[in-house]
């Protein structure tokens, strides 16, 4: 009986390996990129594996949450969405393979999702963990290109180029002028992060289209990852400041009409009220006393008789 002990220990270490063994493992990609906003789906699989009845685990690692946190569960019988939107969600296929649903993409999304499946029926049981996917998320530009002329300077023009909520931080963004010259201000370096974990810069810069026909074509080229985005905006040549002068002349010289009809009618108005020879009757006599009249046509004065 000395034996039994020792067959006893024996026994137990092989149910405690029969009831928990490792598998091969799982196929998971190592990168995925998606664009904020999007929905991505993450693969899991064993090619080799196929089980009957089996259920998956994913857990995330980066972001805002802990290091492996349960995101969804999924067994035959259903699913268990820890997420209360259902951001993340789970769908299981033939030959042992399950898929991560995203949602939504935000910027704090990026992390590690890493896969894990569990064999029960037929036991063993049998878990297998996958490596992990690094998810990539990113955001695009929006740029907005405008002008605004300068008052100390008629020929030159204060060009911006708004470039917002992208990602990553790392961005090729220029301003080009068809014509003229151009002075890039010093501060286009800024570059500053806003509260969902996008960066925003302004790019700005004189433009000069004084020796330009007609004008000159201002674009603004912005650059990230394999993405090209164009703003182009035209900038007519400044009008000449004497071209403006006329317009206050003429107002000037109306008011000044308006002025001088207004005091003639004044003057009438005071003549007739007085009971003065307005303008017309002092011209009438001027003009009768400037011509003389002829005695022979009984013009002149009168015959005053003689007194006795």
């Amino acid at each position: 009986m000395e034996w039994l002990p020792f067959s006893l220990y024996l026994l137990g270490t092989g149910l405690c390996r029969a009831a928990s063994t490792q598998g091969p493992g799982l196929d998971q990609p190592s990168a995925v990129k998606a664009r904020r906003g999007e929905s991505v789906t993450l693969p899991c699989s064993c090619d080799v594996c196929n089980y009957p009845d089996f259920h998956s685990e994913w857990h995330f690692a980066g972001g805002n949450s802990g290091p492996g946190t349960i995101l969804t569960v999924k067994t035959t019988i259903g699913s268990k969405h820890l997420d209360p939107q259902c951001k993340f969600s789970m769908m299981h296929q033939r030959n042992s393979s399950s898929l991560l649903l995203i949602k939504n993409l935000q910027i704090n999304d990026q992390g590690t999702y890493v896969c894990t499946m569990i064999k029960n029926v037929p036991p063993p049981m049998v878990i297998l963990k996958g490596p992990g996917t690094q998810l990539e998320v990113y955001a695009l530009p929006k740029v907005w290109l405008s002008a605004s002329p300068s008052e100390a300077a008629l020929p030159m023009a204060l060009v911006t180029c708004e470039v917002r909520d992208f990602y990553p931080q790392s961005l090729y963004a220029i301003l080009n002028a068809a014509c003229g010259g151009y002075a890039v201000l010093a501060d286009n370096a800024s570059v500053v992060m806003t509260g969902d974990g996008t960066f925003n810069t302004t790019l700005q810069a004189w433009v000069n289209v004084t020796d330009c026909q007609n004008g000159t074509e201002v674009t603004c080229l912005v650059r990230q990852l394999t993405a090209e985005t164009h703003r182009i905006l035209w900038i007519p040549r400044a009008k000449n400041k004497a071209a403006l002068l006329p317009v206050p002349i003429i107002l000037i010289r109306f008011i000044f009409g308006g002025a001088v009809v207004l005091w003639f009618i004044f003057l009438l108005g005071c003549f007739m009220k007085t009971g003065l020879p307005g303008p017309a009757a002092a011209l009438s006599s001027l003009h009768n006393a400037s011509h003389p009249v002829d005695p022979q046509a009984g013009g002149g004065r009168a015959d005053v008789p003689e007194l006795e």
